[in-house]
């Protein structure tokens, strides 16, 4: 009896034995499972990723110098230009300021009626050329041709027409000799010359002169 009481207690251990090494292997399994799935949704090591990331940063701040000269001459020539565009702006600006400051041409009023002066001075250049010679009453004795010369003024090479006025500017409009179209007309202004007479003032009713070799002329105006 008590061999086999001995016999059954060993059994009763080694189930017992068994039982609590496969409770524990169990356990560790389930450990083993558990960190297994841990291990493989840990994320991935961040080291390489960060080395990557900084490498390209390095790259980029290396870079960093050359763009910031390239940069610095594009602003450089931007400047340049701009000083340019604003020096021609001023030019411009000057030229259309003087332009603003010359007399205006002509109105077709002015054109009008400078044309009808025009008109009326051929009409009278037209009678004188057609008006006889009138044959003196007495034989005047010979004058030598010098004295002639002297006593008698020279002949404008051109036919005053009168005046016209552009702002504060006055113009003497004078038609040369022999001419007859409206295209032929002179505007004078002191300084100006015609058939190498010298416009030297207007004063009044007068038009002064210069001519070559015989000083100053006063010739009146229409």
């Amino acid at each position: 009896m008590k061999v086999h009481h001995f016999q059954a207690l060993v059994l009763g251990a080694l189930c017992l034995g068994a039982a609590v090494l496969a409770a524990v292997t169990y356990n560790h399994q389930q450990q083993l499972t558990g960190l297994l799935t841990a291990a493989n949704n840990a994320p991935a090591d961040p080291v390489p990723g960060l080395r990557r990331d900084l490498d390209a940063f390095g790259a980029t701040l290396a870079a960093l110098p050359s763009q910031v000269k390239v940069l610095g001459e594009h602003q450089r020539q931007q400047d340049a230009t701009s000083a340019t565009l604003s020096k021609k702006v001023d030019e411009v600006s000057a030229s259309l300021k003087a332009n603003g400051a010359v007399p205006p041409g002509p109105t077709k009023a002015e054109l009008d009626e400078l044309e009808q002066r025009l008109g009326n001075a051929e009409t009278t250049i037209h009678t004188l050329e057609a008006r006889p010679a009138a044959p003196s009453a007495q034989t005047q004795p010979a004058v030598p041709a010098k004295q002639t010369a002297k006593a008698e003024p020279p002949t404008p090479p051109f036919t005053l027409l009168g005046v016209e006025t552009r702002g504060d500017v006055r113009f003497v409009s004078a038609l040369p000799a022999g001419a007859h179209a409206l295209s032929t007309v002179h505007l004078l202004q002191p300084g100006d010359s015609l058939n190498d007479w010298q416009l030297k003032a207007i004063r009044g009713n007068q038009a002064v002169f210069q001519v070559p070799g015989l000083g100053e002329r006063s010739l009146s105006l229409p």
